[in-house]
């Protein structure tokens, strides 16, 4: 079972064809390409890309990551977890 320090919340959806950018908030170091996420309706997002992102200070670096998806009807708010 996954508890609250393992869940993502998501900060941002945006639709790119047919696709969504997700922002997530929290440790997501694990994330790769073809990585699982599960929603709490227990459906499978499956990550197709984890974007590089340029933070100035290098602290800040594990608050978000930004992956693409297949487009899902993900909303702002949501929690998430890794499968």
């Amino acid at each position: 079972m996954t508890d609250e320090f393992d869940m993502l919340k998501v900060l941002d959806v945006f639709p790119i064809g047919n696709m969504l950018s997700v922002t997530l908030e929290g440790s997501c170091d694990s994330l790769k390409n073809g990585s699982k996420l599960v929603d709490s309706n227990g459906n499978s997002i499956t990550v197709v890309s984890v974007a590089m992102t340029r933070f100035d200070d290098p602290t800040d670096i594990n608050k978000s990551t930004t992956v693409m998806v297949d487009a899902c009807p993900l909303q702002k708010g949501a929690e998430l977890s890794i499968a």
